[in-house]
Parts: C-alpha cells; sequence; structure tokens
C-alpha cells in the first residue's frame, strides 16, 4: 500500500490498520499521528519518494495517544529529530507509554482486544510539546487546533480552513455514505463524542481525513444534520 495525494503537499500514508498524513508544506514537512509499532518504515519510506530527508520531518502531531496512533512516535523522534505534540491529557498517556483512558469491554471483545493489544504496544515517550484549543500550527495554510474529547479525554482534531481540511483522527467515523461518531465500544464519553461531532459539522469542512477509513470528500453533506 502505498501514499496518495489528496490535494497538492498533503498524502495518506495508509498502514496495517489506520492512517497517518504528511503535510509538505509550510516550515518543514507535518505529520499527522504515527500508526502503530514498525510503522515508522512506510512513513520514512514515503518522505524519501517525495523527496524528503528524515531530517525534514518538524513536527509531529498526536490526534490521541491509542497505539494505532503513536506506536510508531519514538522510532520516528529518533530517525528524524521531529518535536511531538498532543494535548496535555495524551501527552502524559504518552510519557507512560499507556492509553489516556481505560477501555472496559465484555465477551468476545474483549478476548479480541487482548490478542491484538500486545500489536498496540506503545514505548514511553516524554517531553510531548503541549498544544491547546485554539493554537495554531504553519501547515497547510495554517492548522488550527480543535479539543475534541469523547473517544478520549484528550483527543485533538486538527483544521486547515483555507483548505478546508479536518483531519479528525478517531473523533469522527464514516459508515454507509455518512459521517458518524465513534464506535461506543472503545470511547471514553460518548456525550462528548457527539458533542465534538456537531461542532465540527459547523466548520463545514470539504475533506475529512480519518484516523480509520477513507478520505471523506464532500463532507460536509454527509454531517449528520
Amino acid at each position: 500500500m502505498r501514499a496518495v495525494e489528496i490535494i497538492p503537499n498533503l498524502h495518506r500514508v495508509p498502514g496495517v490498520i489506520g492512517a497517518a498524513y504528511l503535510i509538505t508544506d509550510g516550515d518543514g514537512v507535518t505529520l499527522i499521528d504515527a500508526g502503530m509499532r514498525g510503522s515508522h518504515r512506510r512513513i520514512l519510506g514515503t518522505l524519501r519518494r517525495l523527496g524528503y530527508p528524515p531530517g525534514a520531518l518538524r513536527r509531529i502531531l498526536i490526534t490521541h495517544a491509542d497505539g494505532d496512533h503513536v506506536g510508531a512516535a519514538a522510532a520516528l523522534l529518533a530517525a528524524t529529530g521531529a518535536a511531538v505534540y498532543a494535548s496535555a491529557a495524551e501527552a502524559a498517556a504518552l510519557a507512560t507509554g499507556q492509553p489516556s483512558r481505560d477501555i472496559i469491554l465484555h465477551g468476545g471483545w474483549r478476548l479480541l482486544y487482548s490478542l491484538v493489544r500486545p500489536l498496540l504496544s506503545v514505548p514511553p515517550l516524554a517531553g510531548a510539546h503541549i498544544l491547546r484549543e485554539g493554537d495554531h500550527l504553519p501547515a497547510l495554510g495554517g492548522l488550527v487546533v480543535i479539543a475534541t474529547p469523547g473517544h478520549t479525554p484528550g483527543h485533538l482534531s486538527f483544521y486547515a480552513p483555507t483548505a478546508g481540511v479536518l483531519f479528525a483522527g478517531d473523533s469522527i467515523a464514516f459508515r454507509n455514505g455518512r459521517v458518524r461518531r465513534p464506535f461506543t465500544l472503545a470511547t471514553w464519553n460518548n456525550d462528548l463524542a457527539l458533542a465534538s461531532l456537531h461542532r465540527q459539522a459547523a466548520l463545514r469542512p470539504t475533506i475529512v481525513c480519518l484516523g480509520h477509513g477513507p478520505v471523506v470528500r464532500n463532507a460536509a453533506d454527509k454531517f449528520p444534520l
């Protein structure tokens, strides 16, 4: 699976589960989420194919600290020297290598999670720079940090108003042709998740880049009314 260009200067890098996103404009290369352990090889390979050395990666923006989004962050930091950015709650989880909330499952789901959990392990990573609601970052014409709690306590989304692109992480799901709130099974607070969905709908983004699932185009018309 190779990276796919979404718009100029923005590529989706697919992983075993989920995706990361490379932005190649602005002040150095920006990566949104790092994928699970081992994903650094594909991300660095994509950088090379795009003509960038590892050191061109300046910043890694974390939507949340689940293993399928941050598992390769430590390896990328070692290979590139990039700075890692996250909310305070997710940065605290990164420092311990543990998720930022308990995942309580039952029956078959509990068994399945016990089987895949080793694949989602995260090396502890301290020293992440703290992002707050309303912060701006120099990528894709300017990225605005949006607090979107629900799936996890400190989940962040990133919105590029000039390009109309929303990086939603796991705060949004896409099912049956519609934008939806995330699955309830692994969501920390479903009421907050629904509020975060409505908040992002109000942005009326043209494109939504998800942690899992396809890139959603003409996205403004696919949110719930």
